[in-house]
């Protein structure tokens, strides 16, 4: 089961009847209904004590009108995939059903297993090469994007998050990993590949969507090596879609950074001479935003305390979220990672605010 419109939908009205958040606190895309704040689950120590924090932090989450939770395989070595597995376990014995959450994880990177002590230098060794996943040369920057090495992955996150289907699959940081090692032609053919791998899983009815999560590549200038162009990925997908016989691609969702101290995918005509947030709301593509705390080192920006006034918000840290979170289409939530209790409360007090 996936995230769908009536589970979605049915978590939006839960929450505004139980006076829990903000009537514009939801937005609507490819007909799922999605909180305005999502959590993400990037950072943390490789212990027991922050499997705990994060397996609270997203049950808190759930229950307090986030329904966006993101991950990614390689964070914490595949541990907060777990956590978060064994969250959606509670939540579903507490009421909440699978379709009522959209789960995002990320693949490319070489995640190790922290709980086999494995890290990803022999995960290589025993695992991707092992396993003829891939051979060394598919390997860029700790990445890889062989059809295989994917395959072994998405179901090795299924088996993570104890799911049987997915919502969100992303390719990580593809273009930062590979774009500069190999020329153009190389580069769109194993990004081909890739799609053609998950519009087969979206054939297989294992994934609804699948996007990028990116980092430089779509707020760069043309000239630099790690430069994509949203609407040639697009066509990409398209390309892909069409060759395994589905109607129309799923590539549906691009993660960026976007915050006060990284404007970019606003402020810059690098899209066929449109910013990227305008190209990709040409091109029907939803936003979710990295880093918009900056790890926390958005918290001395000079605009913060003038905007904590501006937005009606008590925090520094929730002023910089309502920046973005303000922002509207394409863009859906900036994904927070958030676990300690107290930055979850201060966090969740948002989605009682207008965006």
């Amino acid at each position: 089961m996936c995230a769908n419109h009536k589970g979605t939908q049915k978590y939006k009205e839960k929450m505004r009847e139980g006076g829990i958040t903000h009537s514009n606190h939801f937005r609507v895309f490819e007909d799922l209904t999605l909180s305005s704040i999502g959590m993400g689950t990037y950072l943390g120590n490789l212990d027991s004590k922050t499997d705990y924090l994060i397996e609270n932090a997203v049950i808190s989450s759930v229950n307090n009108g986030i329904n966006v939770i993101d991950t990614s395989i390689n964070y914490r070595m595949q541990k907060s995939e777990r956590a978060i597995g064994k969250s959606l376990k509670t939540l579903e014995d507490n009421g909440f059903n699978r379709n009522q959450i959209f789960i995002s994880t990320k693949a490319g990177y070489i995640p190790g297993d922290a709980d086999l002590g494995m890290d990803p230098q022999k995960f290589i060794s025993d695992i991707v090469l092992a396993k003829n996943l891939a051979s060394r040369v598919d390997i860029r920057g700790h990445n890889c994007m062989t059809p295989k090495y994917l395959g072994y992955m998405f179901e090795q996150s299924l088996a993570n998050l104890g799911l049987d289907h997915l919502d969100l699959l992303y390719l990580h940081n593809v273009a930062e990993s590979h774009k500069s090692k190999v020329d153009d032609k190389e580069f769109y053919e194993m990004l081909e590949n890739a799609f053609r791998f998950l519009e087969g899983k979206i054939r297989e009815n294992k994934l609804l969507f699948y996007g990028m999560a990116t980092w430089e590549c779509f707020r760069v200038d043309p000239v630099s090596s790690y430069y994509l162009n949203l609407k040639k990925v697009y066509d990409t997908a398209n390309k892909a879609a069409e060759k395994v016989g589905n109607k129309q691609s799923s590539f549906k969702f691009v993660m960026l950074p976007y915050n006060l101290a990284m404007p970019e995918a606003h402020n810059q005509k690098v899209q066929n001479g449109k910013s990227f947030l305008s190209k990709a709301q040409e091109l029907g593509i939803g936003i979710f935003t990295a880093v918009p705390l900056l790890q926390g080192k958005l918290l001395n920006h000079p605009q913060l305390r003038e905007m904590t006034k501006k937005f009606g918000v008590k925090t520094k840290a929730q002023a910089a979220l309502q920046f973005v979170r303000s922002y509207g289409e394409p863009i859906i939530a900036p994904l927070v990672g958030q676990k300690q209790p107290e930055h979850v409360k201060e966090n969740l007090e948002l989605v009682k605010i207008s965006t």
